[in-house]
């Protein structure tokens, strides 16, 4: 069960709730183990439509909101402006990703709910005009609160309260108004529903359908579609659709997905999937040493601000294709990054020097060490994450790498080409090596050598050959040339959509490997010239069976 850490008079009627509204995280739903919606279609049997195999679907689970998702959702529930999960333990990432099964709600991170929670109910408390009106605060302040209860409690579990939920959400707030007033009983309502299972948690249950197969409920289609495209809670619009029935046909869904996608949030969404698909999300917390790359802690916002900016400008204004993600001749820079690239002025500018994100500073300072470049690491993420080569870690194969040692006299690249002269090393290195020295133009903070030296004086070789009986093989002059052979690699596209499909499913383990191959199944089935758009790989997955069925378990 979901344990709940309240302080006061109020913890015992904080647990009542939420033993009340959602039980056991295992058994949430109806004694027989169907769900509490109004949108039941009676419990008969699925049959999938176009001979998707059940055994191709994800399992039906229940998976916590992540820090980003919970963000979102209770700004759209209170109207905070604050960001609560900054004080939160960061997210479990499952290949990288953050949306996925692995979230849990310990006792530190239910404390951390729970001062949250206190927190939002307050402003709650002093928005009662806006969120829980009562022109008779004292003679029909039940009233007002099972009204209150209502509405507030449906936005907070993206479905309507069934009688059972609404009793106990009441229970609470005769508690909190006892000898106390109407502000204070909707105020501890507001502190439940804040920490309760409902709002913290997805359902993927279904609609209590028998069979292998359980089709998602119409509003839990719409809590997915919405949190898949806008990491936030549905709008009027779609829960509309939902009660509608529109959601439950792929063409109902693709409406949905393209009026979503232009929104704001769902660019910052898909600003999210591409910095955890490549990892430079950890540019925050990068750090360097000051007296080998000064003025890197000075550049590191812009840094981050520019993978934002060019994300959105390439969805908004550009082809949006994974194929010009990795092969742009522009991005989008404010003055101080303007300066550090040697650009004309902030803005969207040209930048043949620098094709795509690959070659921007987030993604060369995050994969380089404090006082060096790290070629292993940059031919080790462009290998697995770009093209989905497997490169097994030295651990796996049970060697002990020694790196190469400093050496004033040697580049880099001379250092770690001692690489392909060990036994045990050569057979990954000689494909993990050219990758990684084809950035030694670039500095550990991403900064172009424009010399052709390194901070020791030594000319820098970025020139390589790539001999991996792959489509991209070939001799490269440096990143910029071989960034471009990859923007147009039908591997990369097939890679890139496997790894939307990880991020969007919340799932990259050995229960999801069937799910993945029939997603890329249905990918490859598009035309041609949609594969490399990253909204198109999207609508694919919601239209999908996969997004609208479950395993049942």
């Amino acid at each position: 069960m979901l344990r709940l850490y309240a302080y006061g008079a109020y913890g015992v009627a904080l647990i009542l709730a939420t033993v009340g509204i959602a039980g056991c995280l295992g058994e949430l739903g109806n004694p027989d183990g169907t769900r509490p919606d109004d949108d039941d279609n009676g419990g008969g049997e699925v049959t999938l439509p176009d001979g998707t195999e059940s055994t191709a679907l994800l399992p039906a689970r229940i998976r916590r909101l992540t820090n980003a998702e919970y963000d979102t959702s209770v700004r759209a529930l209170t109207g905070t402006s604050r960001r609560p999960s900054e004080a939160f333990a960061p997210d479990s990432r499952q290949d990288g990703f953050t949306v996925n099964d692995a979230q849990r709600v310990d006792g530190v991170v239910a404390k951390q709910l729970a001062a949250s929670a206190e927190a939002l109910a307050a402003e709650v408390k002093g928005k009662l005009a806006e969120l829980a009106p009562c022109a008779d605060p004292v003679g029909q302040a039940e009233g007002c609160a099972a009204t209150f209860i209502a509405s507030f409690g449906e936005r907070a579990y993206r479905r309507p309260l069934d009688a059972a939920e609404a009793d106990a959400l009441l229970t609470v707030y005769r508690v909190g108004a006892k000898g106390a007033t109407y502000a204070d009983g909707v105020e501890l309502v507001a502190r439940a529903l804040l920490q309760s299972a409902g709002f913290l948690y997805l359902t993927e249950l279904g609609d209590g359908s028998r069979g292998a197969a359980v089709a998602l409920t119409p509003h839990e289609l719409a809590s997915s579609l919405s949190y898949l495209i806008t990491a936030g809670p549905p709008d009027d619009v779609l829960l509309e659709a939902a009660r509608s029935g529109a959601l439950s046909t792929p063409e109902g869904r693709e409406i949905e997905v393209r009026r979503l996608l232009q929104t704001s949030a769902a660019r910052e969404r898909i600003v999210r999937v591409v910095r955890e698909w490549l990892g430079i999300d950890r540019i925050a917390a990068t750090a360097k040493d000051s007296n080998v790359y000064p003025g890197f802690d000075e550049i590191r916002p812009s840094l981050e601000r520019e993978t934002e900016a060019f994300v959105g400008e390439l969805l908004t204004k550009s082809a949006g294709t994974v194929g010009e993600l990795l092969g742009a001749d522009w991005t989008v820079v404010d003055e101080p990054l303007a300066a550090f690239y040697g650009a004309p002025g902030a803005g969207r500018v040209s930048l043949s020097n620098r094709r795509g994100i690959l070659n921007q500073g987030a993604f060369l300072s995050v994969y380089a060490h404090a006082t060096e470049t790290a070629p292993v690491l940059r031919g080790v993420t462009v290998l697995r994450r770009v093209t989905c080569t497997t490169i097994p870690s030295p651990t796996e194969l049970n060697i002990n790498v020694v790196p190469p040692m400093p050496d004033p006299n040697k580049t880099t690249r001379e250092r770690f080409e001692i690489h392909s002269t060990d036994q045990e090393c050569r057979s990954c290195h000689n494909r993990i090596d050219p990758i990684g020295f084809s950035f030694e133009r670039f500095d550990g903070m991403g900064r172009l050598r424009s010399a052709g030296v390194d901070e020791a004086g030594h000319p820098v070789d970025s020139a390589v050959t790539l001999a991996m009986n792959a489509e991209y093989d070939g001799a490269y002059a440096d990143s910029n040339e071989l960034a471009k052979a990859l923007s147009t690699s039908a591997a990369v596209r097939s890679c890139f959509a496997r790894h939307v499909f990880r991020a969007s499913a919340g799932r990259s383990d050995a229960a999801a490997v069937e799910s993945e191959a029939s997603f890329l199944k249905a990918w490859a089935a598009v035309p041609e010239a949609e594969q490399g758009g990253i909204v198109e790989t999207l609508v694919t997955y919601a239209k999908s069976n996969l997004f609208s069925h479950r395993r049942a378990q």
